[in-house]
């Protein structure tokens, strides 16, 4: 009985490996049809995989993937990769891998994936200088090379991680479907290079596409299609298990640190929060015994201001791959967070240099009038806070948790206010100390105390905000979140320690050195010098600590991406 079930075996497996030979595979297939010269020397042999007419009205191009095709060859990234003259590590498709399924019945699938050609690309709306175009006729999503600025916008706003820079150019290029080959009826790279013929070029109705997008399922472990509306079509006619995911799904690694936009973000902020201070010291400083004492302290305070907004500016111009193009920035207005920002900024810039020329006019006996001068602080403080408000869009804007409206916000006017006030102190008692007049007394007495117990409370509750992070690390689901937090406690763990020491040590232990008892002098003055080396630390390591804390903002962000693709 055994051994009739044995033969049966044998016989059942030598009957299924002829009829396998019976079949040649693509490659082989291909290879005999130029072997007998039954192919013409174009590409047009590939027209079963094009579509056989031009998009109508509401329809576009897109590009159909069967994944029960894709080996996971890459011969489409080697054909992109060489046919679009792309540089060494840069990358316009990329191979994937998901897994899952249980021990006894694994499931691994490979994943092609490319630019999407999304009906709303968020690529197209966020860009200053309007670089994206989307083809009315065919729906393709293009990048204009000469219009681009570098300013990297876009690959924070896409969240399938498909522009790339290119540092050597200093622009941003994505795939274009070869957009070229199609106008002339010949395939893209991509599907020509397949040996599968896993990729096709398909047309879609774009009304449709939005109906789809509705259930938010494009592929296991993807960002949601409600964003873009991306109109790739993934295609099986296997039923995937509910525990796939892409391979890397679990590792995180920091993203890039964009370190000329963690200086731009500071130092404005900072400028900003100095002038909100001064404007309300503005009822303190009137308290002091001889105005005409305090008169050198807020065009001190101001220049000091305004000197840091213009840095932290100029800083921003080095994070532009081509930043002799800058001025183009404000013609995405309608649409991008950043053109919004810089026009702030500007703003803020202009009223805020009126509003320092103004005070050092009157400081220097040429008089304008007190409701002028009081107008354009108020103007400036306005413009400054839009322009914080506009920083903050950018991101809460690109719809990644980490950068989420309350993490954001709590990060971006803390930190105005946490440099701020250190700042305001910091110039006011190097203004009394060149004075005559004024005294390190009066100026602690009068509002330095209250500065500093200010100062206490805020860094005290931006460190435990900052530090709420880490109950994510409780959730059972590896959320961005969670993914943020173990990044915040593995990877980068040294330099989140350095954050929230320097942050205690310059806005929480100083402060309360400077509020005690030991400075005072036998005669019940302050000691200046102390004073003065309290109050440089103070400001110094604050601004160490946002420093680090701005760092942290960009490199333990969670970036969604597609699999196998590298998120920036």
């Amino acid at each position: 009985m055994l051994a009739t079930d044995s033969a049966n075996a044998n016989s059942f497996l030598l009957d299924m490996l002829l009829e396998t030979q019976q079949h040649t595979t693509a490659v082989e297939k291909f290879a005999q049809l130029h072997a007998r010269d039954e192919l013409p020397l174009q590409a047009k042999h590939y027209r079963q995989l094009l579509p056989t007419s031009r998009p109508a009205a509401g329809e576009q191009y897109a590009f159909e993937v069967d994944l029960d095709a894709c080996s996971g060859c890459k011969a489409c990234v080697t054909a992109c990769h060489n046919l679009n003259g792309l540089e060494e590590k840069e990358v316009w498709r990329a191979v994937g891998l998901l897994h899952g399924g249980t021990t006894e019945l694994p499931v691994v699938q490979h994943v092609t994936t490319a630019c999407h050609h999304c009906v709303e690309p968020a690529c197209l709306q966020g860009c200053p200088v309007k670089a994206y175009e989307k083809d009315p006729i065919t729906g393709i999503v293009k990048h204009l090379d000469d219009q681009c600025i570098g300013c990297q916008y876009c690959m924070l706003k896409c969240p399938y991680d498909v522009p790339k820079y290119s540092k050597s150019k200093g622009i941003v290029r994505k795939c274009d479907m070869c957009s070229d080959r199609l106008s002339v009826d010949e395939a893209p790279a991509c599907v020509q290079s397949c040996p599968n013929q896993a990729i096709r070029i398909t047309v879609v109705n774009q009304q449709q596409v939005v109906e789809e997008c509705e259930s938010n399922v494009f592929l296991p472990g993807v960002p949601e299609p409600e964003y873009t509306l991306p109109t790739t079509i993934y295609k099986s006619k296997r039923v995937m298990p509910r525990n796939v995911l892409p391979a890397d799904y679990y590792s995180s690694r920091p993203a890039h640190a964009h370190t000329p936009l963690i200086v731009m973000l500071v130092l404005t902020q900072m400028s900003v929060g100095a002038f909100a201070v001064e404007q309300f010291l503005q009822l303190d400083l009137a308290k002091l015994a001889g105005i005409a004492a305090t008169d050198h302290l807020r065009p001190a305070q101001l220049v000091a201001a305004l000197l840091l907004g213009f840095l932290g500016l100029f800083a921003a111009i080095f994070h532009l791959g081509r930043p002799r193009l800058a001025y183009r920035a404000f013609i995405g207005l309608s649409t991008s967070w950043l053109s919004r920002e810089i026009l702030a900024f500007n703003l803020f810039a202009g009223l805020a240099s009126a509003y320092v020329a103004t005070a050092c006019a009157n400081y220097t006996g040429f008089e304008i009038d007190s409701s002028v001068e009081s107008s354009l602080g108020i103007a400036a403080g306005a413009a400054g806070l839009l322009a914080v408000v506009c920083s903050m869009m950018i991101y809460i804007d690109t719809r990644r948790v980490f950068w989420g409206p309350l993490f954001t916000v709590t990060k971006f006017f803390g930190t105005c206010l946490v440099l701020g006030v250190p700042v305001a102190l910091l110039i006011s008692l190097a203004a009394a100390a060149l004075s005559t007049d004024l005294t390190i007394d009066q100026i602690l007495v009068s509002y330095g105390r209250q500065l500093c117990h200010a100062l206490i409370v805020i860094v005290s509750a931006k460190l435990v905000f900052e530090a709420m992070i880490f109950g994510s690390l409780r959730n059972q689901r590896h959320t961005p979140l969670k993914r943020t937090a173990l990044l915040l406690k593995g990877e980068l763990s040294m330099i989140t320690t350095a954050r929230f020491i320097l942050g205690t040590l310059g806005g929480i232990l100083l402060p309360l050195i400077l509020l005690g008892e030991q400075h005072i002098a036998p005669n019940g003055g302050f000691q200046p010098l102390f004073v003065g080396i309290i109050a440089l630390l103070m400001t110094g390591l604050c601004l160490a600590g946002e420093t680090i804390e701005r760092y942290l903002f960009f490199t333990a962000v969670v970036a969604p991406k597609m699999p196998g693709t590298q998120a920036t």
